[in-house]
């Protein structure tokens, strides 16, 4: 509820302006993933600029993170 709450809140224009405010968060492809949950979770996200909108595509464990399935997403 932290990152969402946060999220819901930003004005993020670019990458490095959301890296402000979540330096651990990676770009991988289109799509945005951050540690969230005590870093127990990453949460991928798509993040249209512009539009001021964020998808939320997935929130996985990192075991299911590392399988690399969620890389099937056709918004990666």
């Amino acid at each position: 509820m932290t990152w969402y709450t946060r999220a819901s809140h930003a004005n993020w224009h670019s990458f490095a302006a959301l890296r402000r405010a979540y330096p651990t968060a990676d770009l991988v492809g289109r799509l945005t993933v951050f540690n969230i949950g005590g870093n127990n979770f990453r949460l991928i996200v798509r993040v249209e600029y512009k539009r001021q909108e964020i998808y939320i595509r997935h929130v996985l464990t990192h075991a299911e993170y590392d399988k690399g399935n969620w890389k099937d997403d056709p918004w990666f």
